[in-house]
């Protein structure tokens, strides 16, 4: 079931058993998105099923804000247009050439090119990991974008942070509300979940220069800027 969180703005909430984030919903006179994809066709299908049950309008663009599966694995089975920063393009274009197959995973255990949490979640959320597909968004932009849905104003603003080589943040003018991928966690495949201190703190001075009330991040409840701030300093004194 949906939850709303501003007259504009709704989530599918979090689901940590199987590593699905946060999926959000924002809605236009003229046409409707969807924040991140899901990890797979299911979570995609459950937040549709939730948006039709909701009686909105079906969602015509799926706005990636970062490459990691659980934001991406359901790109293939969504019906519209998706859209992504050219560095996240980049990325899943490798990804669209691994294979899907036990001994595969295995190898990049080993090799680094996946790491344990995301290996393990994977083969929750999928009964049969050859079902697993990965495909390239059908736009990319570069810099920053605005988006018109209709008396709602979207700005999509790449970001660097500590918890992947590429991710951006999508600020709702009108609700104050803003999408921050996972952006404020650590890094699982560099640094085993930990922190850059350098990346964390540039991304809390540029992300805060954002006039936002409702910050969303991807596997948590959202949060008020104090909620954040309490978060940010919690971080600060337990990983950095």
């Amino acid at each position: 079931m949906l939850t709303q969180i501003s007259p504009h703005v709704y989530i599918l909430p979090f689901d940590s058993q199987r590593d699905r984030p946060n999926l959000g919903y924002i809605h236009g006179e003229k046409f409707s998105i969807l924040v991140d994809a899901g990890n797979s066709r299911a979570h995609l299908n459950a937040m549709l099923e939730a948006v039709d049950e909701a009686g909105l309008p079906k969602p015509e663009i799926a706005l990636i804000t970062h490459w990691h599966w659980d934001h991406t694995f359901g790109m293939h089975a969504f019906s519209g247009t998706t859209m992504t920063q050219t560095k996240t393009n980049e990325i899943l274009s490798i990804l669209t050439k691994w294979e899907w197959k036990p001994e595969a995973m295995d190898e990049r255990l080993k090799t680094g090119e996946e790491c344990e949490f995301c290996d393990t979640h994977m083969k929750i959320e999928y009964d049969d990991i050859t079902d697993i597909k990965v495909v390239r968004a059908d736009i990319e932009f570069d810099g920053n974008l605005t988006l018109n849905l209709g008396s709602v104003t979207v700005e999509v603003t790449p970001i660097a942070n500590p918890h992947s080589d590429d991710g951006a943040v999508v600020f709702v003018q009108e609700d104050k509300v803003l999408f921050a991928g996972d952006a404020d966690t650590g890094d699982f495949y560099k640094l085993d979940g930990g922190y850059d201190a350098d990346k964390f703190y540039d991304y809390i001075t540029t992300v805060d220069k954002i006039p936002y009330a409702t910050y969303i991040h991807g596997h948590l409840a959202p949060m008020t800027r104090t909620e954040v701030s309490a978060l940010r300093k919690e971080i600060g004194e337990t990983d950095l």
